[in-house]
């Protein structure tokens, strides 16, 4: 039997070269692994922490929302009849601003969720008062906080969304007649208002009665719809030229004194002078001129005023016992109780209807004067009777009240533009707009317009 040599030299030398060429190719292929796990990882880190971060923003926006939804509750609660000083309760108030911090939120993981709230027009007194939340969440791996600041502006619903509105009863005179026109069809803020275009008129001259009785007279037609609480007998419908509803439900609160204990500008008077405002008397913040009684039992009577051309004023009296003149481009709104006027000396309102706005507490309001009245009552306690007018007895606006009466061939014209028109007294807030305030410019100026409460 032959014994097998052993390998020689170069075939040992050979398949060392072969064992050394798997190694380093194993080697190889680990260390291509390894970078490769290494960006994997890296890859799967970035994924994390934009994943986190995409949560985070989310958290951030629905802690903002809640922020939002915390003041507009507060609105609410107004409209439902809550005092203001109830409602904002536990909020930092400061002249018509409210700011809240909410308590933190723990997101999990020891992330922490901060919620501030600031609003302007808090107590309802500015036109379009908005909430701002500013939502910041603190991550748990020590990344930069997460901000969301979102912003909504507000608008009342105005009370004026119709002719004449009753809530125990409306009766119409023989031969009048309601119908509507727009005196701001493009709802401009500087185009000049149109008159009242005669044949031209529009059948929106609705009438709405949320409780009681509604009474046409002979001939009287209504140009417009007829809203009627559940119960209301319908007038006959040849007087009605749009739809009458039987199911119509609506409120329309008292109204309060606005509150002005914490501002400044405004000005005590012990009577009412021939002319407002009165030389030297310098406007509030906001451009109009207020004036209230010295002391509250001083009782204030406007028998014979003028408010200046281009100025804003806005007043608290007792009644109107005589002539309220406003001046073309001025405007007047009034606080009163009792309105009664005569003759020569009534209510004289050379500008738009919206421009005369009456709010009365009290349980008589009697239009006696022997000229065209356009302007805005609100008095949902009283009884409001039109039985002057002149020849033509013409009224040009809106009237709110618990009880409304005509004498014969009273010609009533809705301005229809008083729909979009922001009052002290209305049905309700309403978003008109909504705003992420990210990257915008006024975020860059949000530590000055909330006073350094957010940034």
């Amino acid at each position: 039997m032959m014994t097998p040599l052993p390998p020689s030299r170069a075939q040992r030398a050979g398949r060392a070269t072969q064992r050394g060429s798997v190694l380093l190719t194993a080697m190889l292929v680990a260390t291509a692994m390894g970078l490769g796990l290494v960006s994997y990882l890296n890859l799967s880190r970035n994924a994390l922490k934009l994943s986190l971060r995409t949560y985070y923003l989310n958290c951030a926006a629905n802690l903002a929302e809640a922020g939002l939804e915390e003041a507009v509750y507060c609105y609410r609660l107004m409209d439902a009849g809550t005092a203001v000083t109830s409602t904002w309760a536990g909020w930092t108030l400061s002249e018509s601003n409210a700011s809240l911090t909410l308590p933190a939120f723990s997101l999990g993981q020891n992330s922490v969720g901060i919620v501030k709230v600031f609003v302007t027009g808090y107590d309802g007194t500015a036109t379009l008062p908005s909430v701002i939340s500013q939502a910041t969440v603190t991550p748990l791996d020590g990344s930069p906080p997460v901000k969301k600041t979102l912003k909504v502006s507000m608008k009342k619903r105005g009370a004026y969304n119709g002719a004449i509105i009753t809530s125990h009863s409306l009766s119409l005179g023989a031969n009048s007649t309601v119908d509507s026109f727009n005196s701001n069809p493009t709802g401009s803020t500087s185009a000049e208002r149109l008159a009242y275009p005669g044949n031209g008129a529009t059948a929106h001259g609705d009438v709405i009665a949320t409780g009681g009785s509604i009474s046409l007279g002979s001939n009287a037609m209504v140009k417009g719809s007829a809203l009627l609480a559940a119960g209301v007998s319908p007038p006959a419908r040849a007087q009605v030229s749009g739809s009458i509803v039987t199911n119509y439900t609506g409120t329309y609160p008292t109204p309060t004194l606005p509150n002005w204990s914490s501002r400044s500008g405004y000005y005590g008077l012990w009577s009412i002078p021939s002319k407002l405002p009165r030389e030297g008397d310098r406007p509030a913040a906001d451009g109009r001129y207020y004036y209230y009684p010295a002391i509250l039992i001083n009782p204030l009577t406007v028998t014979d005023t003028t408010i200046g051309d281009e100025k804003d004023v806005t007043m608290i009296v007792t009644s109107i016992e005589g002539k309220l003149k406003v001046d073309t481009d001025a405007t007047c709104i009034v606080w009163t109780g009792n309105i009664s006027t005569s003759g020569n000396k009534g209510l004289e309102n050379r500008n738009w209807p919206g421009a005369l706005q009456l709010y009365s507490w009290g349980s008589s309001i009697s239009l006696g004067h022997n000229y065209n009245s356009s302007l805005c009552i609100y008095a949902p306690l009283a009884t409001v009777t039109l039985n002057g007018g002149g020849s033509t007895k013409a009224f040009t606006g809106s009237i709110v009240s618990r009880n409304f009466t005509t004498s014969a061939r009273w010609l009533i014209h809705y301005d229809e533009s008083l729909k979009n028109v922001s009052t002290q007294v209305g049905t309700g807030w309403s978003l008109i707009k909504w705003h992420d305030l990210q990257g915008t410019a006024e975020i860059r100026t949000l530590s000055t317009l909330t006073n350094g409460f957010l940034n």
